[in-house]
């Protein structure tokens, strides 16, 4: 199994960290996980760009299999993220 270098940018940081304890803990076991385990979606009309569902948040990232990278760009409620 390969290892990737997972990176959270800014914004998702900060939606995580608004989270309680529970959630928030949910949510970076879910991330420690990418990109092998978890309810992941590629999204469409991206190359790189994926989601995770963790309950009613999605977690939007991006996956580098050349670099064994993964950068988690932004982080949501279901009915907000994609706006």
């Amino acid at each position: 199994m390969l290892i990737y270098k997972i990176e959270i940018e800014r914004a998702a940081h900060k939606f995580i960290n608004s989270r309680n304890k529970k959630e928030k803990a949910g949510i970076f076991a879910a991330i420690s996980k990418l990109p092998h385990e978890g309810d992941i979606t590629k999204m469409t009309g991206y190359k790189y760009r994926f989601r995770l569902r963790v309950g009613d948040i999605r977690i939007i990232y991006e996956k580098f299999d050349d670099v064994l990278r993964i950068i988690v760009i932004d982080a949501g409620m279901r009915g907000d993220i994609y706006k």
